[in-house]
Formats: C-alpha cells, structure tokens, sequence
C-alpha cells in the first residue's frame, strides 16, 4: 500500500508540473514572426472611385453602353511586416444592400520583420474588359473587409468597415460633362484630423516638428502657409505647394468633391537634439526646451482655414492624446484636432467624423474643437 501511495503521489505531482508549464512552454514553440504577425497602417488606408467611361449591364454582356460614367473601388494601404511566406492579401467589397460585388487578390511579398510595404488592388487584368465590367452606377454605402489569408496560419481579417459613395455635378462648361455625374468618396471625416509627428526623413537626430493635414477641393494651384505660435508668438512657419497625397477619381479631372493632403515641415522647429556634434543649431526653436501650449494655424490663399492645439510636456515631450494608440491606428504620429474654417472646403459636413471615421470605425477619445 505504501508503494502504491508513493506512486499516486508522484504521478499527481508530475501531472501538476506538466499542467503549470503547458502554458509556457506551448507558445514558446510557435515561430515568432508567426506569433506578431504583420500591423496594417489603419491610417494610410485610403479609397477611392475610378471613372469608367463605359457601363456594362452586366459581366455577360457582349457590347457596352457607351458614354455612360461607371466606377470601380481601388484600395491602398501600408503594412509593417513580418508577412509570412504563402500569403495573400484580398480585399472584399459588398454592394449597400449586402450582396458579394468584388473580390482583388493583391500582389503579396514574403516580408520580415518590422519592415514596410505598400498594397494596392490591382488595376488591370488578363482580360482588359473584366474590371470595367465590375464598374457600376449604384451610390451608397458600401462594407468592405481587408484580409490576409494563409493556409498555414489561417486568415485573419486586419480592418472592416464602410465607405460612402455620392456624385457631384461636374463643371458642364465642358463639353464630355454635360449631363453626367461625378462619383466620389467621401471623405469629410479626414478634414478635422490631422497628424503631428517627428520629421526624422529631414534629421534622425535633430528631427524637425511635422504635421499632416487633409483639404477638400481642386489643390494644385493653392498656396498653403502654416504658423506655430508659442505663448501667444510666432515661433516657425512654412509654406507648401505640392500636395503630399490625394484621394481623385483615378486621373481624370478633379473636382471640387475629391481631396488632397498637405505635410508641413517646420525645419527650424525641433522636436530634440539627441547629436553628438557640436552644432548649436542657433536659429532653431526646440520643442523640449519649451514645454506649454502650442498652437497650429493654417492659412489657404490667405484665408484661415485649420486651426489646433497640441502640448509639450514638462518632460519636453510632446503629450500624447493616446487616441493613435488606443485605436490601433499604426504609426507614430499623435492625431491632433482640427478647426475647419473658411470657405475653400466646399460643401463639408463638419459632424462626418463622428460616424464615417476611418471609413465606419469612429476614433475612441477623439473630440473636435
């Protein structure tokens, strides 16, 4: 009997070991780059509506109809890796009343860890007709899913949401627009939420302060100037001519309906110096010797048209809303609230970003002045 108590003991005891290291020790076995996986930029996820100038009724028809507008969705975004081998990245979309529309199968790359690659939908097939018969006339709003698939590790759905497409009356002074429309995407909510971040493509160690803001209407020929005030003092202002990006209708005309974004770069504003040299950098103002509040106006063709507010810490870093982090957005940059003023974003609808927000996923914490 003896024996035999001395043998349930051990067993319990090594069936216990066993149970609090299964825990462990599983995991542990799994590859890491397979564990993280890769992050999708939710931020630099951008749709837009390109113009057809065909309408097929159907994808069976033999013949289209011709001097009809139709569109199809393009999609891009950013990844930070590792993106395992035998992946695919496929972007579904629905039609607004729930039904399959489109599904694109994107170019995929093995990639390691934490490095950067950019997606888009295809634009062409083997077939030149077969995307141009997807196009449609239909407006609404429409889900979509963004999804990485592996058989290995299984798919894994990165971001859904929702995008609303409307038209516009295009300029009938021309000639091919009269009596057509325009379809866009709309993207209002992008207006009131701009982007601060540490510029270290100018300077790694003495990065200079940068912001990024979005703008409705033809951008081109605007001239955008912004200024930083301190303490109520201009402490820095740059202009900008060239749009950073923008959301069209795939290279046709733009209209007053489609939107473009502007980066400014304050280069005598920096962030912090963490240089080993002995440079002083005498004209410069430094961020992290100033802590208070800052404020950000923007002027368009002499107009003001953003306004907002950020703070720099007694610590001497900029203070961080939390609101990228809370709502995995990717990235570094730290949103800020915007004012939108003026007259040159035609037609907006300030309250679009508390339901339309990264296309149907409103931002946690977020509050428009």
């Amino acid at each position: 009997m003896r024996t035999k108590a001395r043998f349930l003991r051990l067993t319990l005891v090594v069936v216990v070991v066993c149970l609090s290291l299964a825990p462990i020790t599983l995991p542990a076995a799994r590859p890491t780059a397979m564990a993280k996986g890769p992050t999708l930029l939710k931020r630099t996820v951008i749709i837009q509506a390109h113009r057809y100038l065909r309408y097929w009724r159907s994808p069976k028809a033999t013949t289209p109809q011709y001097d009809t507008r139709t569109w199809l969705p393009r999609v891009r975004f950013d990844i930070n890796g590792p993106v395992p081998g035998g992946s695919q990245w496929i972007v579904e979309i629905n039609m607004p009343d729930g039904k399959p529309w489109i599904t694109y199968e994107c170019q995929t790359r093995e990639m390691s860890d934490d490095s950067l690659d950019s997606i888009k939908t295809p634009e062409k097939t083997t077939d030149s007709d077969d995307l141009e018969k997807k196009a449609t006339i239909v407006t609404g709003v429409f889900p979509f899913k963004i999804i990485l698939k592996n058989e290995l590790s299984g798919d894994r759905v990165m971001m859904q949401g929702k995008f609303k497409v409307d038209t516009i009356t295009p300029d009938q002074s021309i000639p091919e627009n009269r009596g057509k429309k325009e379809y866009f995407v709309d993207n209002d909510w992008r207006l009131p939420i701009g982007g601060l971040f540490n510029d270290t493509s100018a300077d790694e160690d003495v990065p200079p302060l940068g912001v990024k803001m979005w703008f409705r209407g033809k951008g081109e020929s605007k001239e955008m100037t912004a200024v930083l005030f301190y303490n109520g003092k201009e402490v820095g202002n740059v202009k900008s001519h060239q749009a950073a990006d923008a959301i069209g209708d795939g290279g046709y005309d733009v209209t007053d309906a489609y939107y473009f974004a502007r980066v400014f770069t304050f280069l005598k504003v920096k962030v912090f110096n963490k240089s080993q040299s002995a440079a002083t950098y005498p004209d410069s103002f430094f961020l992290n010797k100033n802590p208070g509040t800052y404020e950000i106006k923007v002027l368009r063709n002499g107009e003001l048209a953003r306004a907002g507010q950020f703070e720099v810490g007694k610590d001497g870093k900029i203070v961080d809303n939390q609101i990228a982090i809370n709502n995995q957005l990717g990235g570094s940059a730290i949103v800020v609230p915007l004012k939108v003023l003026g007259a040159d974003d035609p037609k907006y609808k300030p309250m679009a970003w508390q339901t339309d927000a990264l296309y149907g996923n409103p931002l946690t914490g977020l509050t428009i002045p």
